[in-house]
């Protein structure tokens, strides 16, 4: 029998305060936000733990689904069918952006709130093995990660000079503002 039932709130705060916990315990610190949002509070809390030394740049990072600040907002997972707890291991570039190293690797909350925390704990230290045994590029040092196309390409992306990512970089963000706007239509539907 399972005793967590995400449409009861002191169940959410239950698993809150676990996840936030063993966070602790191994050693992971919150992320501060990218970007200042109008009630941080509600905002989704990371996690982070630095793998080897700082300047190698990997990461395990952990998407608990814990919101609330404790004071004015209790902690509080969200509701059942929003999220999943997800685990990364990701790369910090030089420019400051990060990559992905491996794919997130998702917790669902169901069953026993021990075994939700424990499952989470097991991809924890399955993103930690595979910060550890990255194949690294051989003109960079940078960590490799698995493209699409099934070929193991630089996290640095070094092949390409900074002229032309200063490019692509302004073409993504043109592209992405305005696809983003939807053209309004006038007539009929089909």
């Amino acid at each position: 029998m399972s005793n967590y039932d995400p449409k009861v709130p002191i169940l959410r705060q239950m698993l809150a305060l676990s996840v936030l916990g063993r966070l602790e315990e191994a050693g992971f610190v919150e992320e501060p936000p990218k970007e200042r949002l109008a009630r941080p509070e509600l905002a989704e809390k990371i996690f982070s733990r630095v793998v080897g030394s700082p300047k190698d740049g990997l990461k395990v990072m952990v998407y608990s689904t814990v919101v609330g600040d404790g004071d004015a907002v209790p902690y509080e997972v969200r509701g059942a069918g929003k999220d999943a707890i997800r685990v990364s291991s990701v790369y910090v570039t030089k420019d400051g952006e990060t990559r992905g190293i491996t794919s997130d690797r998702r917790v669902n909350r169901h069953g026993d709130i021990d075994d939700i925390v424990e499952r989470m704990v097991e991809r924890m230290r399955d993103a930690w093995k595979a910060c550890q045994t990255r194949e690294k590029c051989g003109s960079c040092g940078a960590p490799k990660f698995q493209a699409k196309s099934g070929k193991k390409v630089c996290a640095e992306i070094c092949w390409v000079t900074p002229e032309q990512k200063a490019k692509s970089d302004a073409e993504w963000k043109y592209k992405k503002k305005y696809s983003s706007k939807k053209r309004r239509r006038y007539g009929r539907r089909y």
